[in-house]
Formats: structure tokens, C-alpha cells, sequence
């Protein structure tokens, strides 16, 4: 027991220990935005309403509620301070570590076996990128789950054994473990099938082709089989759209791919150089290719198989490999990657327990092998620090990408973001270029490519990068927003609208989208409906900066054309409304002043106000505008410090001559003879 208490500390510290550079990291750009960065629902943490909108959210393709809410707590105790998110991950994978070797020591009763493949699982580089991406939360946080469903498991036949009536409740708790990591991480479906191999080695519930004892070992598993089958069709319903993606596939090029993706996951595991944080699906790879890779596949599966009865470790951990690989292998094909290091998370325990039992089996014939356990440990923990250091930004890894990878048109477009965001469009113009180059109907490289020609002045050029965009992904709501903003800016208004509503249909919770239309219909003096979309993005977005400025530009606007119209007291109220958006607005505060100081209704003056509003106006311009001079002399008077009052009508004078404004001049001369009489000035 104390042995085995002192190997968790150890695990937990060196996991923690190895994984301490992640804490400088920052978020990234792929997939971190839509799951924390920009999720108004997370970063508002766990309320009622983000609550219930976690259970109901399809998230990047994806229904996985439990890693939502993971991410909200995060938001409610970090902030969007980095270290934190990451910190959760990295505490996630020690715990994963350690309950890896108490789920294996309990099974086998093999400590130091047990132990060494919970350091491989702690140490291996092709576990980098569901830790130290946040955005892989649900691969440490499914498989935490998924290993403590698989304890329940094993305490549940620990007690079957012995007709205990307890057993019953760890298999309840097994059950609810499962459903854990499937609100997770729906790749958590092939549980089912490992705990059968596990009643075969190391439970020994059945042996050989006992099929009467295989048969009823699947009946005991119907609540998880059931349950792995409904997720099957709540995860196919969810990644339609990402499904939907790879049609262009046939169903032969996607079983041949797949055949060559379990060697590429086999080499990450047996050689992990040249990681890369996205693998571009390779199209047209021959067939024959294919067909050598599922030969070799066929002859290592025969070759475990046949070694069943002496070796069941090795049956066991070679079909752990290829089954929990299934869900993503690509037959069905989600999303643009050929393969990626992060699906390896818990498929790559099978392939360690046999690199392990037969490690031991070796050095047992030869005992000098066991001199090399600390050189591969060394190793991996040497490659695991290299890889490390890519992960620190999005520049850095997807220019990692760039370089140990052909053709990666992601990379590209992602590093040419990093490059637009530094200022560097030149640059980021070429990179965008270049990714549509190795994939033209890419439509996020249209999207960005379109973004930094407007940066750059090139509006047509822009719109026509926009409209290729929408084109290829017609969903895609950033690019209606775009299009509409330039209509916007050539007065095609209604052009602009139907994008603004397209983008609103596809997400109603764009705040972007209510902003710019708002923007839009105050651009044509609706400056009803302009407010209330501008307050719609607000109350979707607080933060939004564009909204609160676009609000108060509105108010001020509106109350413009109320003061035109006489109706002082409205105008007035827009104008402070705008003035709580934005309180250092100077014509809001100049004309809020205007009005405390010289209006003929004594409820609406306020000399003191007035003062403030006219000087604070005076030091946002730089006391270099002569009619809000004007305005905080006026305000002067109605304060009775008529000296002052003409000290500031003398200023303004001045400075309306010397930039030529007549009308200002004789404005200075009406407020002049009215403070040499000791009166406050009275008038439009």
C-alpha cells in the first residue's frame, strides 16, 4: 500500500514537473476562440443561463456539454488568464496517470509493469496536444471518466466473483462514469468493447472462444452498449456539417486512407519526430498503399490472435489499439485532417501495455535490457520538452506545422493571421496565397485573404475574396458580416441588411452582426431600430467596444436631430445616454453643456454640470475647437464667473479667426456683450 501510494506522488509530481513550460503558453487561434476566448457563454462562467446553454450547445461539431461547463469553471475561477485553462489540463493528465496505474496495478497486480506504463502515458510526445491545447480539454477530461468507469468496472467483477450483492452499485457507477466522458467526448463509445477484452486479460471472466461466455458477457454490457449506440447517432447528427465536409470522398478512398492512418498513429507512437498540430488529409494516395498497410494490419492482428493463450496481453493491447482508433480513423471523415496526435490520447494505453509486458518478458531472458529503461525515458521526456516549446503561441506551432509537413494550407492561413494581427498584410497577404494554392476551395483562406486586402485599401479585391468565401461555405457567418459592412460603406443598404439577417440566421447570438447593422441603419437616420441593434449586441456582448461606441454615436446623432426639431428635453436624454456609453464624447458633452448653460427653461440649466461637461470637452480637444470654448464660457456665465466667461470668449474669438469660421466669430461677439453686462447668455 505504501509502495503504491509513493509511486502516485511520484507520477503526479514528474507529470506536473514535465508539463510546467505549458503554463507560459498562450490560447490559441483554431478551436480556443470558439470554446473560450470568444464564447460569450463561457467566459460569462457558470450561471443558470450558460448552464443550460452548455446541454443544449452543438460546439465545433460536437455535443460534449460536461467539457463546456469544464471550461466555464475555468472562466469563473481564472478569468481568460491562460496559465489557468492550461493548469486544469495538465492537473487533469496527472490524474489520468495515476488512475492509468491503479486501474492497471489492480487488474494484474504488476506494480513496477503498471508504473512504467503510466509514465510512458505521462511522458509520451504525441500526448503534447490534448494537454496543452485547451481546447482538448475533453480528451483529459473524457478519458478521467473513462478511466474511472473502467475501475468501477473492475470492482464491480471483483464482486460479481463473490456473488456480492454490492456489485450492482459499481456497476451503476460504472455506467455513470461512461456517461461522464461521453458528455465529454463522444470517442469514449468503444468502452464497451475494451471492457470485453479486459473480461478476457487480465480479468480472466472468459477464455479462448468460449462463445456461450462471450455472449453472455455482452448481454451484461446492453446498458453501455445502448448507451455507446445513441451517442453514435447524437455524435453523426452534430458533425454533420463537419461530415458534410468530406464528401467529396468516396467511401474506397476513405477505407484506404485509413488502412495508411493506423501505421501513421503506430509511427507517432514508435518514433514521435515531426509532430505536427494539424496533418492534411492526403487525397488520391494509391491504393496500393492501402492495401500493403491493411495486409500488414491483417498480419499483426493474426499474429496477436494466434499468441492469445501464451501472451493474452498482447490481443488485448493490440484490439484496445485499433478500437478505441476506430471512431476517428476517417471512415467516416470529419473535418480536414488526414489523422492527428491527440486522437492517440487513450488508444495509445493498449499499444504501451504491450511495449511494457513484453519489455518485461526480454529483460527477463536478458537482463541487461533493462539498462535501456532509462535511456527511452530520457528520450521521451527530452522529445515531449522540444514539443513543448511549439505550443507556446499560434505563430510558433502552426510554424512548426509549416515545416515538417507539405501543403498545410491550415498552417498557412493561421500563420498568416499571426502575421496580420502584428500589422505585418504584406506578409500575411503571401501566406493566405499560398495556402489557396495548395487548397483553392479553402473558404477560411478566402475569409482572411479578404480581411487584409480591406486592411489595405483593396475593397473590390476584398469583396470578391468575401463572395468566393460564402460561395464555398455558404453558413459562413463572419464573411456575411464582412459583405455587409462593405455594402454598408457603398450605401447599399439593403444588399447589406439581407447579409446581416443571413448572419444573425446562422448564429443569432452575433453580436458582430447586430453591431453592423445597427450601423447601417444609422447610416440612414433610422435611429430607432439603429439603437436597438446596437443594444442587442450588447446585451449578447458587454465588451463589445465597436457597440458602445456605435450606441453612442447613434444616441448623439438622434438627439442631433431632435434638437433640430425643438424638442430639447428628448434631445437631451440621447445625449446623456450617449455620454454613459462613451463619457468622453466631446460633441455629446459640448451640446449636454450647451443646453445646461444657455436654455431659456430653468429645469434644464445647470451652471455647475455645465462647467464640467464644457472643460472636460476643452481637454478631450485640446482646447484647439472654438465652439467648445464658446460652450464652456457660456457655461461660465450661467456659473455667474463672468470673468472667466470672457477670458474663454477671448480664446474662442481668436481661434475662430485664425481658422477662418465667420459664424463663430460673430457667436463670440453675441456672448461678449452679454457677460460685459453681467448676464448669462441666452440662445439657440
Amino acid at each position: 500500500m505504501r509502495r503504491s501510494l509513493w509511486i502516485c506522488v511520484a507520477l503526479a509530481a514528474f507529470t506536473v514537473a514535465l508539463y510546467a513550460p505549458v503554463l507560459r503558453c498562450q490560447f490559441l487561434a483554431f478551436d480556443d476562440p470558439a470554446y473560450v476566448t470568444e464564447n460569450l457563454h463561457v467566459r460569462a462562467g457558470l450561471t443558470f443561463d450558460s448552464v443550460v446553454w452548455a446541454f443544449r450547445a452543438n460546439s465545433v461539431g460536437n455535443w460534449q456539454p460536461l467539457t463546456l461547463l469544464s471550461h466555464m469553471l475555468d472562466c469563473q475561477i481564472y478569468g481568460l488568464r491562460p496559465w489557468g485553462h492550461h493548469l486544469t489540463n495538465v492537473l487533469f493528465h496527472a490524474a489520468n496517470c495515476i488512475l492509468l496505474f491503479l486501474v492497471l496495478l489492480r487488474m494484474t497486480g504488476a506494480a513496477w509493469r503498471s508504473a512504467c506504463v503510466a509514465a510512458l502515458f505521462a511522458a509520451h510526445p504525441a500526448h503534447v496536444e490534448s494537454v496543452a491545447w485547451v481546447a482538448e480539454r475533453k480528451d483529459v477530461l473524457s478519458s478521467f471518466f473513462c478511466l474511472l468507469a473502467v475501475w468501477a468496472y473492475v470492482r464491480y467483477v471483483e464482486k460479481d466473483k463473490t456473488q456480492h450483492a454490492k456489485g450492482w452499485g459499481f456497476y451503476g457507477m460504472c455506467l455513470l462514469f461512461f456517461l461522464l466522458g461521453l458528455l465529454a467526448k463522444p470517442m469514449a463509445v468503444t468502452l464497451p468493447f475494451v471492457l470485453m477484452l479486459l473480461d478476457f486479460w487480465p480479468l480472466d471472466r472468459v477464455r479462448g472462444w468460449d462463445w456461450p461466455a462471450w455472449r453472455r458477457l455482452a448481454v451484461e454490457k446492453w446498458p453501455l452498449l445502448a448507451l455507446s449506440a445513441v451517442w453514435c447517432g447524437i455524435t453523426i447528427r452534430a458533425q454533420s456539417t463537419a461530415v458534410a465536409t468530406a464528401a467529396e470522398l468516396t467511401f474506397p478512398e476513405r477505407l484506404n486512407h485509413s488502412m495508411i492512418s493506423y501505421l501513421d498513429y503506430l509511427r507517432v507512437l514508435v518514433f514521435p519526430r515531426r509532430l505536427s498540430a494539424f496533418y492534411p488529409y492526403q487525397h488520391h494516395e494509391p491504393v496500393v498503399w492501402g492495401a500493403a498497410a491493411g495486409a500488414a494490419l491483417a498480419l499483426l492482428t493474426w499474429l496477436a490472435v494466434a499468441s492469445a493463450r501464451r501472451r493474452p496481453w498482447l490481443v488485448v493491447g493490440w484490439l484496445w489499439f485499433l478500437g478505441m482508433l476506430l471512431p476517428v480513423i476517417g471512415v467516416v471523415q470529419a473535418g480536414g485532417q488526414g489523422w492527428a496526435d491527440r486522437y492517440t490520447y487513450l488508444p495509445s494505453i493498449g499499444f504501451f501495455v504491450i511495449v511494457v509486458w513484453a519489455g518485461a518478458e526480454w529483460a527477463a531472458r536478458h537482463p541487461a535490457v533493462k539498462l535501456l529503461v532509462p535511456l527511452l525515458g530520457a528520450a521521451l521526456v527530452a522529445a515531449t520538452l522540444a514539443e513543448l516549446r511549439y505550443w507556446k503561441d499560434t505563430r510558433t506551432l502552426y510554424g512548426r506545422a509549416m515545416e515538417v509537413t507539405a501543403n498545410n494550407y491550415m498552417a498557412l492561413t493561421l500563420v498568416g493571421s499571426a502575421e496580420e494581427e502584428k500589422g505585418n498584410l504584406d506578409d500575411a497577404i503571401q501566406l493566405y496565397r499560398q495556402a489557396l494554392a495548395c487548397k483553392p476551395a479553402y473558404p477560411e483562406a478566402h475569409f482572411f485573404l479578404g480581411r487584409a486586402l480591406e486592411a489595405k485599401g483593396r475593397t473590390a479585391e476584398a469583396m470578391a475574396e468575401y463572395q468566393e468565401a460564402l460561395r464555398l461555405w455558404p453558413d459562413f457567418e463572419a464573411a456575411h458580416v464582412m459583405v455587409g459592412l462593405l455594402l454598408n460603406g457603398e450605401k447599399n443598404f439593403d444588399e447589406a441588411e439581407a447579409h446581416y439577417q443571413a448572419a444573425l440566421k446562422i448564429n443569432p447570438e452575433s453580436a458582430a452582426a447586430q453591431n453592423d447593422w445597427g450601423m447601417a441603419l444609422m447610416n440612414q437616420g433610422r435611429w430607432q431600430e439603429s439603437i436597438a441593434h446596437f443594444e442587442q449586441a450588447l446585451r449578447l456582448d458587454s465588451t463589445l467596444a465597436e457597440a458602445h461606441r456605435g450606441l453612442a454615436i447613434v444616441q448623439f446623432q438622434y438627439g442631433l436631430a431632435l434638437e433640430h426639431q425643438g424638442r430639447i428635453p428628448d434631445a437631451m436624454g440621447h445625449y446623456a445616454a450617449a455620454l454613459r456609453e462613451n463619457p468622453d464624447f466631446p460633441e455629446a458633452l459640448q451640446h449636454c453643456a450647451w443646453i445646461a448653460a444657455t436654455d431659456a427653461r430653468p429645469e434644464l440649466r445647470n451652471g455647475t454640470q455645465a462647467v464640467a461637461m464644457a472643460a472636460h470637452a476643452c481637454e478631450l480637444t485640446g482646447q484647439n475647437r472654438p465652439s467648445i470654448l464658446l460652450t464652456l464660457a457660456a457655461a461660465y456665465g450661467e456659473a455667474g464667473r463672468f470673468g472667466d466667461a470672457l477670458a474663454t470668449v477671448g480664446k474662442a474669438e481668436t481661434l475662430a479667426k485664425a481658422q477662418g469660421q465667420k459664424e463663430l466669430e460673430a457667436e463670440a461677439v453675441r456672448l461678449r456683450a452679454a457677460f460685459e453686462a453681467s448676464r448669462p447668455f441666452r440662445g439657440p
